[in-house]
């Protein structure tokens, strides 16, 4: 009887099946216990007071590519495991399907709308006004830590001073793609692991997030050759980090009191309507999510709720079972509540600003109402039966009007709770205006295009970042011309652009998307500085970098320390860095600051800061360093020990062989020892490692300098 008692949803279907053969007196009697049951449950909510919180999400993962969902091709023992001992939410829903909204979504409780942030890059999270999971809950005597595995979620966001302990360390290589800013979830899981382990006596929340499987999707031995689908086997090895922290949770005798929450952001495309990664559309592949809430001591354990469940109902699921209910009114309910047969039924919102940012086209809203969900944009309504058409392949708007404008009505109070912020004050539009930077930007009024016929043109972005850098930019050029108000086909241009040394023309791109940006995109100012930074225009540099603080001042401090060197004004590159790495430096922080002591002429100094980045980088098991060893190399030799400054530099050049600068310092090392083969040998492994104009005028300008 203990099992029927804790599963009244299962009660009910046992009663529908008992009725027909069973005497009206006997139905009456267990339909009678049924309603016992369940006035039980709502009278007694379940407290779990100073329980540890583990809220894990897998960034990108299509609940549909799931074992526990019904998919068969991917094998997940680890998610299999915590669903036996979880409930299990099949129609749970994003509000965005993008990293940074739908991840404040879940700490806050609260809609994009509502909680401001409505893409990736362009808007800051206001931690003063909105309150925080995290931050309510160390109100309560809990401990807060987070390590994340991706830039999107930077701690300048807004969303790092939440916690107590932020680890979002990366450690970009040279050269390296803005989809490259991640680091791999077995590294974010060592740190996770160490953090809990020193908290594990006090109540705690942590928050562990993993980019696997977000592209680019390159998943390691085994499950690249155990799976052909190369998402598949990301999701694989999501699995194993999963794994791998929930047995630390175990041995460390957390598991079983824990409330262990796993979800995802959004889904992903699959080219299943065109697109094959995410942001742009809002069908279910992008917006459904895998959902598993586990309670302590396996409460409703493998347990499954078809009722609508959302994103933002974390935020009081966590605080009604720890007891600790914020006084501010959230949009969400408990998820418990939805395992009581008379459950509401309830209309999601979700939304996609990144159309019209990104490209100049509509942005998209979605309401989900039982198995109807309504798609609108500027031109256009769609709707789709999610029961007999779960894939979506049929729109039913032209014999669906009234249901059309019920849906409508609802949907436009959403839209109407914030107007779109700007990520800009007065004063940086002035000084953006006065760059030449602010043009006639598209989504203020116009007539927009539906995203959903236009989507093919991002896949032709993403081709063409796939080709060589001259066949890139040919595309790319093609692509602007076609589409001028697309500011992501500018940016990408000005990407290329500068890989390969042409900076004057990557300037030119990135201006051009800033013209047409509603919200000046920080890339498109960061890259901007430093294409102005390599043809020492350090003056516009320095204008673009510091307007690019706002958002990401970690990065623009790091941009303008650059600027300052370039300037020998040493003292004011070092207060930058500092700036930049704040209280926690990270490895990389270290290794510029130890450049700026390199080029004081403290070679003491310098080394030991190096010694120092590296011991900080094997504790966080980042790997290698860029400019580690270039920065050894170049100490060794201004100091006299030309073999060890070699060596160093080989090093570098091993490990980053994108850093043309090392090749030719490396070349130059060789050349003043006598050995001119070893020098050209260093030149031209650059150019093979790096087949670029830049490369190639470097080595020539390399040799010209040694000859002379």
């Amino acid at each position: 009887m203990a099992h029927v008692a804790s599963h009244p949803r299962q009660l009910r279907i046992r009663y529908d099946r008992a009725v027909k053969s069973t005497s009206p007196r006997i139905a009456v009697i267990f339909l009678s216990l049924l309603a016992g049951l369940t006035c039980a449950k709502k009278s007694e909510p379940l407290r779990f007071a100073g329980a540890p919180v583990i809220l894990i999400s897998i960034d990108t993962l299509r609940s549909d590519h799931l074992p526990i969902y019904g998919y068969g091709a991917v094998k997940t023992p680890a998610i299999d495991s915590l669903r036996r001992d979880s409930i299990l939410f099949r129609n749970a829903y994003s509000h965005c399907p993008m990293t940074l909204p739908s991840h404040l979504s879940m700490l806050t409780g609260l809609l994009p709308v509502e909680h401001g942030v409505r893409d990736n890059t362009g808007f800051h999270f206001d931690a003063g006004r909105f309150l925080t999971l995290p931050v309510l809950l160390r109100r309560h005597g809990y401990r807060t830590g987070a390590a994340v595995s991706s830039f999107v979620l930077r701690r300048e966001t807004g969303i790092g001073s939440a916690f107590d302990f932020y680890d979002d360390t990366l450690e970009i290589a040279p050269g390296a793609r803005f989809v490259d800013y991640q680091r791999s979830g077995f590294v974010t899981e060592g740190v996770a692991e160490k953090w809990i382990a020193e908290n594990r006596t006090s109540p705690f929340f942590f928050f562990f997030h993993i980019y696997e499987p977000h592209v680019p999707y390159a998943p390691p031995e085994p499950y690249r050759s155990r799976y052909g689908n190369s998402y598949d086997g990301e999701i694989a090895t999501a699995d194993a980090i999963v794994g791998k922290l929930l047995d630390a949770l175990r041995s460390r005798a957390i598991y079983d009191r824990a409330i262990v929450v796993l979800t995802s952001d959004h889904g992903e495309g699959l080219g299943d309507h065109g697109e094959q990664q995410h942001s742009i559309l809002l069908y279910r592949e992008a917006i459904q999510v895998p959902l598993l809430v586990k309670l302590p001591n396996r409460r409703f354990a493998n347990t499954t709720v078809n009722a609508a469940a959302q994103l933002i109902d974390l935020f009081p699921t966590v605080t009604s079972l720890l007891g600790t209910d914020a006084r501010e009114k959230r949009g969400g309910v408990s998820l418990v509540t939805l395992l009581e047969p008379s459950a509401p039924r309830r209309r999601i919102y979700s939304e996609t600003e990144y159309p019209r940012l990104h490209f100049g086209w509509s942005a998209l809203r979605s309401l989900i109402d039982g198995s109807t969900q309504l798609i609108e944009s500027a031109q256009q309504a769609e709707l789709y039966d999610l029961a007999s058409d779960p894939n979506e392949k049929r729109d039913i708007a032209s014999s669906r009007r009234a249901v059309i404008n019920a849906l409508r009505s609802e949907l436009h109070r959403y839209v109407q709770l914030q107007p779109m912020p700007s990520a800009v004050d007065p004063d940086d539009l002035a000084k953006l205006a006065a760059l030449g930077y602010v043009g006639s930007a598209r989504g203020r009024g116009e007539a927009l295009v539906n995203p959903k016929d236009f989507v093919a043109v991002v896949e032709q972005i993403r081709l063409a970042l796939q080709s060589g850098p001259d066949q890139a930019v040919a595309s790319l050029r093609r692509l602007a011309t076609s589409h001028p108000e697309m500011v992501e086909v500018w940016i990408q241009l000005g990407h290329v652009l500068s890989s390969i040394g042409r900076f004057a023309e990557a300037a030119e791109a990135y201006q051009s998307a800033l013209r047409r940006s509603v919200v000046p995109p920080v890339d498109a100012l960061l890259g901007l500085a430093q294409a102005d930074l390599q043809l020492g225009a350090l003056a516009d540099a320095e204008k673009s970098a510091v307007l690019a603080l706002r958002e990401s001042p970690r990065e623009a401090h790091l941009v303008l320390a650059q600027i300052a060197m370039s300037r020998g004004d040493l003292s004011a590159a070092a207060d930058h860095v500092h700036q930049a790495a704040g209280s926690d430096p990270q490895p990389s922080d270290l290794v510029l600051l130890a450049d700026i002591a390199a080029h004081r002429g403290d070679f003491q100094q310098s080394l030991e800061l190096l010694d120092q980045a590296g011991r900080r980088a094997a504790d966080r098991g980042v790997g290698r360093i860029a400019r580690l060893e270039a920065v050894r190399g170049d100490v060794l030799a201004r100091s006299g020990h030309p073999l060890e400054a070699t060596a160093a530099y080989e090093r570098e050049v091993s490990d980053f062989p994108n850093d043309i600068r090392a090749w030719a310092n490396l070349a130059v090392l060789y050349f003043a020892q006598g050995n001119r083969k070893g020098s050209e040998d260093a030149l031209e492994r650059m150019v093979a490692a790096n087949p670029t104009p830049m490369a190639r005028q470097l080595a020539a300008k390399t040799r010209a300098a040694l000859r002379s």
